[in-house]
């Protein structure tokens, strides 16, 4: 397996659409990361960020390839640090359950495309005055609601970082933030969302105000938003669905077996 030196990242720059938005974020150097290749032919492709997600991709015939996927998922899986490995296809599904088999749960979740037209027609969501809506701050990072500087490390490398390139808004009543909206992966071109509402909150139509506030920033700067969730989080496809995105595909993520 070879590490694909940084200088080689653009040659996969707009011509691999059907990743993870984590995948864009390493080529677009918003987050650390590493690629792996087969050989100089690109035909497969393992991505990995500092913090523990993967990706892998494209050719599954590689005998070589596999076992050293295998070898790394498996040290990482020993440790204490997170692994999470993102598959988008079911030859991959298929090769991971046989080479890292009893290490590993499977989840399986959906990716949603973003419908513009459709956003557009949807009634927009309005709140009360005493609800104010702002930009995330490092100020409100230290006094979130779920989203605080563990979360910001594991995804961003650092608050900071998010600070500088991420996607963030908040709801506050008073001095409380009572909901917020993040970009939990971005790049160039790429914004997934993240959402949270305080539960004493919920109902007041704040998931749907603040998501608005992240999609128009985004289309604002010509970046897709991006939707996934588990295939079980009904709350969650229901809201994505009112705000214009649509199903598109099924995929599988891995994460640690955990012992009960």
């Amino acid at each position: 397996m070879i590490v694909l030196p940084r200088e080689q990242y653009k040659l996969f720059i707009g011509k691999l659409i059907d990743v993870p938005t984590f995948v864009h974020s390493i080529l677009d150097n918003v987050v650390e990361g590493t690629v792996y290749t087969d050989s100089s032919n690109y035909n497969s492709l393992l991505f990995q960020t500092n913090s523990g997600l993967y990706f892998v991709f494209g050719d599954t015939s590689n005998e070589s390839f596999l076992n050293e996927l295998a070898a790394i998922c498996q040290k990482t899986i020993e440790t204490d640090n997170r692994f999470t490995l993102f598959s988008y296809s079911n030859d991959w599904n298929h090769l991971i359950e046989k080479y890292l088999d009893g290490m590993i749960n499977k989840i399986e979740r959906y990716s949603f495309t973003f419908d513009k037209s459709t956003y557009k027609n949807t009634q927009r969501n309005t709140i009360m005055d005493e609800y104010i809506v702002r930009n995330i701050n490092a100020n409100h990072i230290d006094n979130c609601l779920e989203f605080d500087h563990i979360y910001y490390q594991e995804y961003w490398d650092s608050p900071n970082n998010f600070l500088q390139n991420g996607v963030g808004f908040c709801i506050q009543d008073g001095d409380k933030v009572i909901s917020e909206c993040v970009s939990i992966f971005k790049s160039n071109h790429y914004a997934e969302v993240d959402i949270t509402t305080d539960q004493n909150y919920r109902g007041k139509g704040l998931a749907s105000r603040i998501a608005e506030q992240f999609i128009d920033y985004c289309l604002s700067k010509n970046i897709q938003p991006r939707w996934d969730c588990n295939i079980d989080n009904i709350a969650s496809i229901q809201l994505g669905t009112k705000l214009g995105f649509k199903q598109s595909k099924k995929y599988a993520i891995y994460i640690k077996l955990t012992s009960n």
